[in-house]
């Protein structure tokens, strides 16, 4: 629950990927506004990260593409680039991996 930065630009290779979740109160921060404004973030949802994130409120930063739009190809993922998955939990995603893992602990226990 930090209010300052614990991630900075300086400390990130070009063409770095990162998941950042946390942070998800107005006023605090993971990530440095170096970093924010260099990458290219990306959110699980625009209205969530502009009302919920921190480190896209207080930096500034622009929010490139939703998650979905990205998976429905409307929307590049840049793999060359120094990028961001701003989330702020969404209850699809905890369904979503709770199914994945689920059927693979089904598919290997299945004759025991």
């Amino acid at each position: 629950m930090a209010t300052e930065p614990v991630l900075f630009g300086e400390w990130v290779k070009p063409g770095a990927h990162i998941c950042a979740v946390g942070a998800c109160q107005p006023n605090w921060r993971e990530m440095d506004d170096e970093l924010m404004k260099s990458a290219v973030v990306y959110v699980d949802t625009r209205d969530g990260a502009l009302a919920e994130s921190g480190d896209i409120i207080l930096s500034g930063a622009e929010i490139f593409a939703e998650l979905g739009e990205v998976v429905k190809g409307a929307k590049p993922a840049y793999c060359d680039r120094t990028t961001i998955f701003k989330s702020m939990g969404m209850a699809i995603e905890d369904t979503v991996s709770a199914k994945v893992v689920f059927d693979a602990w089904t598919a290997e226990n299945r004759n025991v």
